[in-house]
């Protein structure tokens, strides 16, 4: 005589299944949260790198373009004054950004000469850097360096 086996149909408890539902939607939640922080932490400091290499490299129209209020306003500074300006260096002294990851304060010394000198000078500037929402994007709340 041959046994034979009934298969019975999986049941799920529907209230199982849909705490587990529940829970990878929460867990999946976080992840893009997580990862969300994580590229503005990435953005930031790629932002503050990209700012230092055009300051020394003297392509001051691309660092003044970093600087933009969260209204809008770009400060006003006349780029022409800085034909003479040679940047030696940019140091970045202190990076420190608010719980949200929206606003950073980051403490840089800039060495710099004029070429009509030769003397090395050095200026430590307070930057207040924000992050655009909707792109992203760090700018600067705040004033182009006075040199």
């Amino acid at each position: 005589m041959k046994h034979t086996r009934t298969i019975t149909p999986l049941k799920i408890n529907v209230s199982l299944f849909s705490k587990l539902v529940f829970l990878s939607l929460i867990f999946s939640l976080g992840a893009c949260k997580q990862y969300t922080i994580t590229k503005r932490v990435n953005n930031i400091e790629a932002a503050v790198t990209s700012y230092d290499v055009a300051m020394r490299w003297a392509q001051y129209s691309v660092a003044y373009a970093y600087h933009i209020s969260p209204d809008g306003i770009r400060p006003f500074t006349d780029l022409d004054l800085l034909q003479e300006l040679s940047v030696t260096g940019v140091k970045v002294i202190e990076k420190n950004l608010n719980l949200e990851n929206t606003e950073a304060v980051v403490k840089i010394e800039i060495s710099y000469y004029f070429k009509n000198e030769g003397t090395i000078k050095k200026i430590k500037l307070e930057q207040h850097w924000w992050v655009k929402e909707e792109t992203n994007q760090w700018f600067i709340d705040g004033d182009f360096p006075k040199f």
